[in-house]
């Protein structure tokens, strides 16, 4: 996940071939087309799903393909 702190984005993509990440993603809310919002990288990844935040080891964030939020 390569996104700055604080920027609205949009999941567009996990790529991975795990189902073990790709279940543990999807239980979290984390699925194509869902806004979210990068809260911090170290020492875990945090991010902002809806009202939730979930912290995300780094092999699991490295799965997750954003694309920026368009601004009205």
């Amino acid at each position: 996940m390569s996104l700055d702190l604080r920027v609205d984005a949009i999941v567009v993509d996990i790529k991975t071939q795990q189902d073990t990440i790709l279940h543990k993603l999807f239980a979290m809310g984390v699925m194509p087309g869902v806004p979210l919002l990068l809260e911090q990288r170290f020492p875990s990844y945090v991010i902002k799903i809806g009202r939730s935040r979930v912290a995300l080891d780094t092999e699991t964030a490295k799965t997750i393909f954003v694309q920026l939020k368009a601004s009205p």
